[in-house]
């Protein structure tokens, strides 16, 4: 492992450094009493693990560490403190390990030793990807999973973790100013918490995909924050169907199979609402299309059939899908299915809304009952 020290006083830092050097498989590859300095040269460094302590004058472990993960999300951080206290704040950053000066030697090996394990996993994983070239996959139809290069369902460390993950994937082809993220994620909180939540979040979430494989997973260029992974996802392949135009029984099917539900649904995240509305209407109109076209043409049956279902589930309420949906039933003469489906309309309408059923669809009914 390759290793870099960083700590305000000389002594400690040396004691530290002549520790190290008695454990096997370890590289000291720099040591700095000023973070700033450490900070400007790292690019050239190639570093694996940074002990970093804690206090540092003006300069706080944590905010250094989120400056340093924001441009440099492989590196695993080792937190070496006299302040006991800090160490919650340490773990809410997804530090490694947490060392109590004065170090002992047991605890130090322990520590680097889990670090290696996990270092040694990261380059697992990233050779494996470069030589499948494998990409992760998202489905977002009813609720949000990513599935990671191994087909796992990845579990996520917050539910804000995840949230800011999908919140950044749903703008994937834009950069999102920060103060976007915090009024959507954290609008009731005060501005100076909300940006260190950002911080803690940004953090994690790059641990998070870092530990399924995915390097330099989150882009920050002038306070705008770009997911930078390529990801295969069901919404991409329902749009490219819609997009196509394509009525024919295969896409069809197709997009009833990938309209599990609504566009992240069980997650309720009200800043997608209007991405969720503008789906589903596309959806209903590509079924509607491909009911008038059957009509005309001998299309599959039960396909219209699967089709006005989707629809009225999409939008239970609409009278024009209950009058298709009769019209249908009528017209392939399945008079069961058809008493059952004006069954429920009279309960919609009469039951749950307290109103009459509309006319044209008791004329419709009648009609066809004669």
């Amino acid at each position: 492992m390759r290793v870099l020290l960083i700590d305000d006083e000389v002594l400690a830092l040396n004691v530290l450094a002549s520790m190290l050097t008695k454990l096997d498989d370890i590289v000291i590859v720099g040591k700095y009493t000023d973070p700033e300095v450490a900070y400007q040269e790292l690019s050239s460094l190639q570093v694996d693990v940074i002990l970093l302590d804690m206090d540092m004058g003006p300069i706080h472990g944590i905010g250094f560490a989120e400056k340093l993960l924001a441009e440099y999300s492989h590196l695993e951080i080792i937190f070496v403190t006299a302040h006991p206290q800090f160490a919650l704040e340490a773990f809410n950053v997804n530090a490694i390990d947490y060392l109590l000066k004065p170090v002992n030697m047991p605890r130090l090996k322990k520590a680097m030793e889990k670090t290696k394990e996990k270092i040694d996993l990261y380059y697992e994983k990233k050779a494996s990807l470069i030589r499948t070239n494998l990409k992760l996959y998202v489905y977002t139809m009813n609720g949000f999973r990513l599935l990671d290069f191994q087909n796992n369902e990845v579990k996520w460390r917050t539910r804000k973790v995840k949230e800011l993950f999908v919140f950044l994937w749903n703008d994937r082809e834009r950069q999102v100013h920060k103060t976007k993220i915090i009024e959507e994620l954290w609008p009731e909180v005060e501005i100076t918490k909300a940006i260190t939540l950002l911080h803690t979040t940004v953090y994690q979430l790059r641990k998070t995909l870092k530990e399924i494989g995915a390097q330099h997973s989150i882009k920050l260029v002038n306070d705008h924050y770009q997911l930078n992974i390529s990801i295969n996802s069901d919404i991409e392949e329902l749009e490219a169907i819609i997009k196509s135009g394509e009525l024919t029984p295969v896409t069809i099917e197709r997009v009833l199979e990938l309209y599990e539900g609504d566009y992240l649904e069980k997650d309720g995240y009200t800043w997608a609402f209007h991405v969720q509305h503008r789906i589903k209407q596309s959806v209903l109109s590509f079924l509607n299309q491909y009911i008038n076209l059957a009509k005309k043409t001998q299309m599959p049956s039960d396909l219209i059939e699967k089709c006005l279902e989707k629809m009225l589930t999409l939008d239970m309420y609409n009278v024009n899908y209950m009058y298709q949906f009769i019209e249908y039933y009528g017209r392939t003469n399945n008079i069961i299915k058809m008493k059952k489906l004006y069954e429920w309309i009279v309960e919609i309408f009469e039951v749950e809304l307290g109103i009459s059923v509309p006319s044209r669809l008791v004329h419709l009914y009648e009609n066809y009952m004669k």
